[in-house]
């Protein structure tokens, strides 16, 4: 089973900022990644590289708008689809229209509700889907189905499937992603309350004050005790159903959220420690209590998740699995942007460097964990390193960064999606 939490920082699971019993207890059952890294700070980077087990820039690029782009699955193998075909049982529920069947996620799935409006009727257009699903979020207490109704879904579709085969469940909980809504209180006026505020602090960053900067992030960690409480739900239904000792769960986010730390808000296209570093957390058989301190990445776990099922990894899995000491000088590459310059980073257990089109910057993790001295002039023959690291990652996995961004019978263009992208925060 694959859990993914959109938006959900590391440092707001394993520090204590926030109360988070249900992964407490999922990592005393497994193995905690306290290093691991998404291959992007926004969802339609790094759930398509999780999904794949490839980098963004070895996927097809797509251009959503003229300020947003994402990459796309076409007939990539993906984690549902390996496990359909050693016959496991697959479903995929969530509320986040980026991750729909219009973006290629529905492929290996047997069961797939994305929660967006009229998506089985071919004979209407991409936009008329998102447009339907823009005005039911208006009247909607809530922005995106809630944690609670999404694992009741889950827990459901675990009581409807065939019990003699095995199963795969991925559910993303979307409670996290902004706009955050307060949980005491009056629904609808939190609902209202949170997406001027969030609405101001990714349009005007500058003009958030700190006590307005301190209420989202009050907000914040209560989506995520809220969202944390609904995984202990999740948790707890498949041990009511006999299911929990033999279900390896997977526990992850596709990126972290920023308050301001670099001068945004939300997801912006950065690689900074905020953005790329998630929780990790795999437990279940096979899998004893331990703490590893491995640099390892999102591509990482659909190899994981295929040799725990018995089946071949797929040649175009790129990841190495999650075995603590697998690889000596393990580093982890991000993405934030492709063309027409291209954002990058290489992160190693001290260093982190950072490519922006022709600028380079390079921090020192040990003494500077927050990434604000570039220490890329001091230490130039590290950064060098580090750059021609980056430079070999693209020579391989790099096929599609280039001017060619067409794609080709993709049914997605400005139109079918620029209002909920706006929703969603990326457009202004």
């Amino acid at each position: 089973m694959l859990v993914t939490t959109d938006s959900l920082r590391a440092d707001h699971v394993y520090g204590d900022a926030v109360e988070t019993p249900a992964h407490d207890a999922l990592s005393s059952r497994g193995q905690t990644y306290y290093q691991a890294f998404a291959q992007g700070p926004f969802t339609t980077f790094s759930m398509p590289s999780l999904f794949t087990s490839r980098y963004p820039s070895s996927l097809r690029y797509l251009e959503f708008s003229d300020k947003t782009i994402g990459v796309y699955i076409e007939d990539e193998p993906t984690i549902p689809g390996v496990l359909r075909e050693r016959g496991y049982e697959t479903a995929g529920f969530h509320s986040n229209p980026l991750l729909s069947n219009l973006f290629g996620f529905d492929s290996g799935f047997d069961a797939f509700d994305a929660r967006l409006p009229l998506s089985g009727l071919n004979v209407l257009p991409g936009r008329a889907k998102i447009l339907t699903d823009k005005l039911l979020r208006m009247v909607r207490k809530h922005p995106y189905l809630p944690a609670e109704k999404l694992t009741t879904k889950g827990l459901n579709w675990l009581d409807e499937r065939n019990g003699d085969a095995p199963f795969f469940l991925w559910l993303h909980y979307m409670d996290v992603h902004g706009p955050y809504q307060s949980k005491s209180g009056w629904s609808y006026r939190n609902k209202y309350r949170g997406e001027r505020l969030w609405r101001k602090a990714v349009t005007r960053p500058a003009a958030v004050t700190d006590e307005e900067r301190e209420r989202l992030k009050e907000w914040y960690r209560e989506e995520i005790e809220y969202t944390d409480r609904c995984l202990g739900r999740l948790v707890n239904g498949l041990d009511d159903r006999g299911l929990l000792d033999e279900t390896l769960v997977v526990a992850t986010a596709d990126h972290g959220e920023q308050f301001g730390e670099h001068g945004r808000y939300s997801h912006p296209h950065q690689v900074y420690e905020e953005l790329i570093r998630v929780p990790l957390i795999v437990a279940g058989p096979g899998r004893a209590d331990e703490d590893v301190d491995d640099i390892v990445e999102l591509v990482d776990v659909g190899p994981t998740l295929s040799r725990a099922a018995g089946a071949d990894v797929p040649e175009s899995f790129v990841g190495d699995g999650l075995e603590p000491g697998r690889r000596d000088e393990a580093v982890a590459i991000s993405e934030a942007e492709l063309v027409p310059t291209y954002t990058g980073s290489v992160r190693t257990d001290r260093w982190k460097y950072i490519r922006e089109g022709d600028d380079e910057m390079l921090f020192d993790l040990d003494s500077d964990p927050d990434e604000l001295e570039d220490v890329s002039g001091r230490e130039t023959e590290l950064c060098e390193d580090l750059a021609t690291r980056l430079d070999d990652h693209l020579s391989v996995s790099g096929r599609d960064i280039g001017p060619d961004r067409s794609v080709a019978n993709v049914d997605i263009d400005e139109g079918k999606t620029e209002d909920r992208l706006r929703d969603l925060g990326y457009l202004e």
